[in-house]
């Protein structure tokens, strides 16, 4: 092993918080300071970007970055080309010896500026649903300014070489990981209290961005189900739209809200800091997506708090969870499905204790931060000391 302290790049295309931030926050945290020194870019400040202030990691922002949401185009040639050389000073400028782009879209910035920088680069593939590698001469490209290419699931994984088997040599599975430890010993506050929600009340629950593919129209429709077993049944919707155009969705969940009576039962919070006290709130754990979920950051927190989950069978879910073991797997976009699982456990109080402790030991085992940032430390020591 090569001795010395090395700089590593991340790059981001957003200063928001989702689970991708969370994930890449929890990395830097944990990293060995005394083997390497991470700088962050971002386009802009933002919450991210005051996160990783806070646990005093070196912080740049490239107003000139092509950001989430938006699209390469020769339009923007002007802007791309300023960036790229932007970034290669920053690169020379800093030391960097490895550049890590915490996604595809922001791999195309990356990837460039390390090959013409010869330095080495990763990818970290955190998305499945439209993501640029599920695009055959998209994913050569970006193969081509990658030398490693991290999946956080086999799903992940197997998208991609259903698209482009030649990428395989490049691609290595490392599963996202949580602070057991710090979920274990952090204060909870019952946010029952402000909602105004008595101690009998049952309450269930998801938590992720408002967007279509989410399914919070799945788990609406199952709540009018659930009704009929809990009258005074809660549903926490925790979480915000992230682009414009996922507004119109929001608006489209407050109609079918009232289009079923449920504007008693039904509590959309908004984005909320607290997150692990509204988890630590419900009985039930629900994640509905009717898409690929590549590996849902928020079912490994939940599954660490000890909550009982609910889940779609969809991505790298069940690589998380064993159904009818640690947690109830339904077919995706099936209200009376949904509904269903979450009464039986609703009723079966051993049950849903027999699945969340199931739960808690698999998150132990496979899915700790002290897991995966010693697999990424050694993807990095592989690729810095070939590069020397």
């Amino acid at each position: 092993m090569i001795e010395g302290i090395f700089n590593i790049l991340f790059i981001n295309p957003n200063s928001i918080m989702s689970g991708s931030e969370f994930s890449l926050l929890s990395l830097l945290e944990n990293i060995d300071r005394k083997r390497f020194n991470p700088v962050l870019l971002l386009p802009e400040e933002g919450p991210f970007y005051n996160k990783v202030n806070e646990i005093n990691i070196e912080t740049i922002t490239l107003p000139s970055m092509i950001r989430f949401g938006e699209r390469y185009r020769i339009s923007k040639l002007p802007r791309i080309v300023n960036s790229l050389f932007s970034l290669m000073h920053i690169i020379k400028k800093k030391r960097i010896r490895l550049v890590h782009s915490n996604s595809p879209r922001a791999s195309y910035l990356g990837g460039m500026a390390a090959r013409l920088s010869s330095i080495p680069s990763v990818t970290h593939i955190r998305d499945i649903h439209l993501s640029p590698f599920s695009h055959s001469v998209k994913a050569r490209l970006l193969g081509s300014l990658t030398d490693t290419i991290v999946a956080v699931s086999s799903a992940t994984k197997n998208s991609i070489l259903n698209v482009t088997s030649s990428l395989e040599s490049k691609i290595v599975v490392i599963h996202n990981g949580v602070n057991i430890q710090g979920l274990d010993n952090r204060p909870i506050r019952d946010v029952r209290i402000e909602f105004g929600i008595p101690k009998n009340t049952r309450v269930i629950g998801s938590v992720g961005l408002i967007h279509p593919v989410k399914g919070h129209d799945i788990l609406i429709k199952a709540a009018a189900l659930i009704k009929k077993f809990f009258p005074s049944i809660k549903v926490f919707i925790v979480g915000s739209t992230l682009l414009d155009g996922e507004k119109s969705f929001k608006k489209e969940l407050d109609r079918l809200v009232k289009d079923l009576g449920l504007e008693e039962n039904v509590i959309f919070t908004g984005f909320r800091e607290d997150v692990f006290d509204f988890i630590s709130a419900m009985e039930v754990m629900v994640h509905p997506a009717t898409y690929p979920d590549p590996l849902p950051r928020i079912l490994l927190e939940a599954s660490a708090l000890k909550k009982t989950i609910v889940a779609t069978r969809v991505g790298g879910v069940p690589e998380i969870f064993v159904h009818n073991v640690s947690a109830f797997l339904v077919k995706p976009s099936d209200p009376n499905s949904l509904a269903n699982a979450v009464v039986s456990l609703l009723n079966d109080e051993e049950m849903a204790k027999r699945f969340a402790l199931a739960a808690r030991q698999k998150v132990e085992k496979s899915f700790n931060i002290e897991k995966h940032v010693a697999e990424m430390s050694a993807i990095y020591e592989k690729l810095l000391g070939s590069s020397t």
